[in-house]
């Protein structure tokens, strides 16, 4: 009979992705008993399987035997829409510097919530916004969000914020995420297989969203143009 501590197949990826979220939330890192006790896995499984994350180099232990996420997960991440990445990078610094505020790239990760998957600040603004890439949010709040709904067939379903932004061209919104933030985005036209994707701009001065809003158009119209000048040079 097997070991019903041991975990198989499916269980054994469904636990790494637990332990593996769960360090992205302990900057100090946590021990083998935290992990255990706060994820209620078995101490020996817990214990081979982070030898295994280990071997990768998708986690390391320091010299308090602490566990941390380690840079494996970097060089995994950065063939995720590599080209995406790439191509937008210069686009995004170019409207961060332009506007004062803080570029980035959303993309839906479930039916509910979009994720930041590349954040660019601006060099030269006295004061900005920083938040880091995987930051999360409803897909229904803030001006991501409501951009990728707007850029989809319309719906009876569809809110005022999302036929306003369907019919501007662009998604404006105040203090949804942030208090204190304005944020205009705009939908990419991605070709396939890249995912639904927007552009936009957190600015910490409320007034100059709608000065904003004309740079982000046409940052995502320059966008939109390199990904589909990319793909066809393929």
């Amino acid at each position: 009979m097997a070991d019903p501590a041991a975990p198989t197949g499916a269980q054994t990826i469904d636990r790494g992705l637990r332990v593996l979220w769960h360090l992205a939330e302990q900057p100090g890192g946590a021990s083998l008993a935290t992990l255990s006790r706060d994820l209620d896995m078995n101490r020996t499984a817990l214990h081979r399987l982070m030898e295994t994350f280990r071997a990768h180099d998708i986690v390391r232990r320091d010299e308090n035997k602490r566990f941390h996420l380690s840079y494996g997960l970097v060089q995994l991440a950065s063939h995720v829409d590599n080209d995406l990445h790439r191509l937008a990078y210069p686009v995004m610094a170019q409207l961060a510097d332009a506007t004062g505020g803080t570029a980035h790239i959303m993309v839906p990760t479930s039916e509910v919530e979009v994720q930041a998957i590349s954040v660019v600040e601006p060099r030269n603004a006295a004061v900005h916004l920083a938040f880091r890439t995987g930051h999360r949010h409803p897909i229904d709040r803030g001006s991501g969000g409501v951009a990728i709904l707007a850029a989809r067939p319309p719906s009876d379903d569809d809110s005022e914020e999302v036929r306003e932004a369907r019919r501007l061209g662009y998604a404006l919104s105040f203090e949804q995420i942030i208090p204190g933030v304005a944020g205009v985005s705009v939908p990419l036209s991605t070709p396939t297989p890249m995912p639904e994707a927007c552009i936009g701009i957190s600015l910490v001065d409320r007034n100059a969203a709608g000065r904003a809003a004309p740079l982000v158009v046409e940052a995502a119209r320059e966008l939109s143009s390199l990904l589909y000048a990319h793909e066809g040079g393929r």
